[in-house]
């Protein structure tokens, strides 16, 4: 699951994730709900949950939900997948899913669990970062109307009413908790009071401007996000999206319900701005108004000639009052409510003197640019938003910006390396004007056989027009190379260092302790036991000095002939014992084992050695590919895939080494089922799994490359 984390002071997490065990008044109800299938309730007598608290529960809960999320991310120049989670709740019979921004965001896949357990995808119809909503859509899966839970007024919330916090923490089931309103309109100010934390008019995330929250005491733990809080009447009245140290927050029914029918009905929300940031006009010595707290270069406040310092009393004939930092998220949202481009007519202070400014508003831009991994050149791009261009004093919008370079990749070796903030404007003479063309060409440029040595890329850094080369040929992936065979004796060792070699009263300084004979072995058919420690071969002392020597023994019989036995001296039971053990080839190991990497399901697997099978205690009869690794949020490992299993069958298939494995696996790509059986032997029992690739359609060039990388978007 992921968090943000934010404060409140130093104590509060941001996105309703708890740092304490406990919150106030907060009481489980644990009674079952009357819409489940349960067995017959108690007598009324009997039983202590509320009936008005249990009305509520039973009105909201079946419209709860469960969300679960893929996420794409791009840190040092990787698109690197991930997992978060959260709750939400149906807000119409037909299927939309009010929950958090933070829930949600950088998700690519979305998977929604129903009251009665149906799991169904769902699709983003927007978002809004500024008040931390976020709307989902699923379709009924019988085609009934769904279950849903309907908005109260926030409004009239009063401190000490009692309030209910649904939702899926820790990716539980549905829970509820119960507590009381502890404030109905609080802000996260600075440490002076004065301000509202964070406060910036254009900041693309910020969840603070707009939001004066219900704080409350209903217990929220991670995974809370998104879910409702209910009153009495079984109505929203608010988003959970805060908690901590005994603390909730949640976003008004007032606010969420106005951007949530926004998104509903246009898929964003369209706000103005006229550039300025405000303060609270306490301490400034003034009784009325609001303060101009800073004003953005350039931006509609600037031009119409305001400036910081500046005390607003009117706006548009209407009084403007902001004594405390919790009357400031109204002001912003009398602004933010204007239609783009109208006129503002604002009265100001300055100096003693009554004026008035003409303010034009603009409309109120946030950053969520659209992003690409160029994975063979080790960059991630993003395009260039008005927002960035302006907050980064660009001259324009074209070409595409370097979000990281992958450490030791190609754009980062290369002279000049390329770095975060570049603005690619041209790469092989060909102009790049959007994030689109830099994909294009850089898939052109990968399709190139054999690929050039080097690609020429042009960018802006700083202003500076500069040039850079960067080979563009990534590492083929080769199997290991196999080791010469050598001699071999089919035991696992542990030095015997002096302090233990004194305590077993070894009479000798040190040496080898067999910990297993293997079976099948030439060792095992020898006179060679688990205890014996071994101090010489053919004549030579093994003493080991420190656990550096671990593999001495191993190293020393590789350097013996295989067609004649080794000479051992052995202590057993206080005896010296000598043996003579015939030699063998080496075994290959994990290390040399035949290797695959499948991008599709992100999974990597290896061959099965003579070691898997004797740490498994399998016999010869088992078959299979061992599982090395299934990426985080890849569909290997949402199927529940993991390091050590061994598969053992894909889809019907028998899988018995690696080119029967990657024969199966090309015949799955090119027919892109909707589901694929992995059978694995996860230790002594079998296991299924089952995976549900999200296959993206592919043009005809695209299948006729599919070694070729591919960039993909977020």
């Amino acid at each position: 699951m992921a968090a943000r984390n934010g404060h409140f002071g130093t104590a509060v997490l941001r996105s309703g994730w708890a740092l304490s065990a406990a919150a106030g008044l907060a009481v489980a109800i644990v009674a079952a709900p009357a819409w489940a299938q349960a067995p017959a309730a108690p007598a009324a007598s009997d039983r202590h949950a509320d009936p008005a608290v249990e009305r509520a529960r039973d009105k909201v809960f079946p419209a709860l939900v469960n969300i679960r999320v893929v996420t794409v991310s791009y840190f040092s120049g990787n698109e690197t997948k991930g997992e978060s989670g959260g709750s939400g709740t149906i807000i119409t019979p037909d299927g939309y899913i009010v929950t958090n921004h933070h829930v949600i965001d950088e998700g690519v896949q979305f998977r929604v669990t129903l009251a009665d357990q149906r799991e169904v995808n769902a699709k983003l119809i927007g978002e809004d970062p500024l008040t931390d909503l976020a709307v989902l859509k699923i379709e009924p899966p019988d085609g009934k109307p769904l279950a849903f839970a309907g908005f109260g007024n926030s409004d009239a919330l009063q401190i000490g009413d009692p309030v209910i916090a649904m939702g899926s923490p820790f990716g539980l089931s549905r829970t509820v908790t119960m507590g009381v309103v502890s404030n109905t309109d609080r802000v996260f100010s600075s440490r002076s009071g004065d301000d509202l934390a964070d406060q910036e008019f254009d900041f693309d995330v910020s969840s603070d401007i707009f939001t004066r929250w219900i704080q409350h005491d209903a217990l929220i733990n991670p995974g809370n996000s998104g879910g409702p809080l209910v009153n009495l009447a079984g109505e929203i009245v608010g988003v959970n999206t805060r908690g901590g140290m005994g603390m909730g927050f949640a976003n008004a029914s007032s606010l969420v319900k106005a951007v949530v029918d926004e998104i509903i009905a246009k898929g964003s929300v369209t706000r103005s701005t006229i550039g300025a940031a405000f303060k609270s006009v306490r301490r400034s010595g003034h009784d009325q108004g609001v303060l101009v707290n800073s004003v953005n270069a350039d931006g509609p406040a600037a031009k119409a000639g305001l400036r910081p310092g500046d005390v607003i009393v009117e706006m548009n004939g209407a009084p403007v009052n902001a004594r405390f930092p919790e009357e400031i998220p109204l002001i912003l949202r009398q602004i933010s409510a204007q239609p783009v481009g109208s006129t503002v007519t604002l009265t100001y202070l300055r100096g003693g003197e009554r004026a008035t400014a003409q303010v034009v508003t603009e409309k109120l831009l946030r950053e969520k640019a659209e992003r690409a991994a160029l994975r063979t050149w080790g960059i991630a791009a993003s395009e260039i938003t008005e927002r960035m261009m302006i907050s980064r004093r660009l001259d324009s919008r074209e070409g595409a910006m370097v979000m990281a370079a992958r450490s030791g990749g190609p754009a980062e070796i290369a002279e000049p390396p390329l770095r975060s903030g570049d603005v690619i404007r041209e790469v092989d003479g060909k102009p790049v004007k959007t994030l689109d063309e830099l994909v294009a060409v850089y898939k052109e440029v990968s399709a190139k056989e054999p690929l050039p040595e080097f690609v020429m890329i042009r960018f802006d850094r700083a202003g500076k027009d500069t040039l850079t080369l960067i080979k563009p040929r990534p590492d083929k992936p080769q199997d290991p190379p196999r080791e010469v065979p050598k001699a071999w004796i089919g035991v696992a060792t542990q030095p015997v260092l002096r302090d233990l070699a004194t305590q077993m009263k070894l009479g000798e300084p040190g040496g080898f302790r067999v910990t297993r004979v293997y079976p099948g072995t030439k060792a095992a058919e020898s006179e060679l036991r688990t205890g014996d420690v071994i101090v010489s071969i053919n004549g030579e002392r093994m003493a080991p000095r420190g656990m550096q020597d671990s593999g001495m023994f191993q190293r020393r019989v590789r350097q013996l002939s295989m067609t004649e036995p080794a000479k051992l001296v052995v202590m057993r039971g206080g005896e010296r014992v000598e043996l003579s053990v015939a030699m063998e080839r080496t075994r290959i190991g994990p290390d040399e084992a035949l290797k695959d990497t499948n991008k599709d399901f992100e999974l990597s697997v290896r061959e099965l050695t003579f070691f898997d099978r004797d740490d498994n205690r399998w016999g010869e009869d088992v078959t299979g590919v061992m599982v090395m690794d299934a990426s985080p949020a890849g569909w290997a490992e949402q199927a529940g895939l993991g390091a050590g299993d061994l598969i053992q069958s894909i889809n019907g298939t028998a899988v018995t080494d690696i080119p029967g494995y990657r024969k199966v696996m090309e015949q799955i790509g090119k027919d892109q089922p909707a589901r694929v059986t992995f059978v694995v032997l996860r230790g002594v029992r079998t296991q299924f799994k089952f995976a549900e690739p999200e296959w993206k359609p592919r043009a005809e060039a695209d299948q006729k490359a599919e070694a070729q990388p591919e960039a993909k978007k977020e």
